[in-house]
């Protein structure tokens, strides 16, 4: 059997944390839009081991880390006092950055399926045209092997379906308030909101996948507006720059005076300045949505 820490830290902590659990109940939502496969009760119960584990360790490795430091003796009580803070806000860092993480990976999440989103509404609307039941049409979308954010989302609508028994209409509408990405949560629920008024889901997919297309369009020719300013800032600031002062200082050189500095400057343009702006071009790029 594969071990899960999860699982121990709830053997170990279940009882004791229960008047705990109200205080993390936004978690239990997280959990959920992260796509995290562990319970409310024992994530929580992990966070509260992993918070002992790292108070325990930080305590520990104070306790003869600061001696070697501070040249104080082990036994004295600043040593005793200090190594106690140290351990109380490692393990006040590691509870923080626990609950903090769903909420991280559930905005991880967000990208992808948006990415993804103009293909899907796609799918769902040839799926629809042609006819296709519902569950038919969610069931395909939850076997695409290559959309792994998006096959997620719709395989827990069929999983409430075929295991819990859930109507079709109400595990699509309990899924999507959990989904991360705000745009497919607004498809799914409007969808069941036309089913439900007697409407034509496949018109309501059409106008939304045209919408979803037309935004998508429109992002991607802003990216390629940003990305033709970066080309330009970095032609001038990479290229021309570099270039411009290569010859100014090496003019300089020839000329005498000051023919140190001049190719110290050449020395920190080249090993530091062109690397240094680089990646700064470099991390421009890669904020730009893909």
């Amino acid at each position: 059997m594969k071990f899960q820490p999860w699982t121990t830290a709830y053997i170990w902590l279940g009882k004791r944390i229960e008047r705990f659990l109200p205080e993390f109940e936004e978690l239990h939502t997280n959990l959920r839009k992260a796509g995290i496969g562990i319970s409310f009760k024992a994530y929580v119960a992990f966070m509260f081991m992993v918070s002992i584990i790292a108070f325990a360790a930080a305590f520990v490795l104070s306790l003869f880390m600061i001696p070697l430091i501070a040249g104080m003796s082990i036994l004295s009580g600043n040593n005793f006092l200090i190594s106690l803070m140290l351990a109380g806000l490692s393990a006040v860092m590691t509870l923080i950055l626990a609950y903090a993480y769903p909420e991280m990976r559930a905005s991880n999440r967000k990208g992808p399926i948006e990415n993804n989103l103009p293909y899907i509404s796609s799918f769902l609307t040839l799926l629809s045209s042609s006819n296709v039941p519902p569950s038919m049409i969610f069931s395909s979308v939850s076997r695409i092997g290559t959309l792994k954010e998006v096959r997620q989302e719709f395989s827990n609508i069929i999983r409430d379906v075929e295991i819990f028994g859930e109507d079709l209409m109400t595990a699509i509408t309990a899924n999507a308030k959990l989904t991360p990405n705000h745009k497919l949560r607004e498809l799914l629920i409007g969808y069941v909101a036309t089913i439900r008024t007697g409407g034509n889901p496949t018109e309501y997919l059409k106008v939304q996948t045209e919408a979803i297309t037309k935004e998508r369009l429109g992002k991607l020719d802003m990216m390629l507006e940003s990305l033709s300013a970066i080309a330009e800032i970095y032609v001038m600031v990479l290229v021309a720059m570099p270039l411009l002062f290569v010859v100014l200082f090496a003019t300089l050189g020839m000329m005498g005076g000051g023919v140190m500095d001049a190719a110290l400057f050449l020395y920190l343009l080249t090993y530091a300045g062109i690397p240094i702006m680089g990646t700064i071009m470099m991390v421009l790029v890669s904020t730009l949505e893909k």
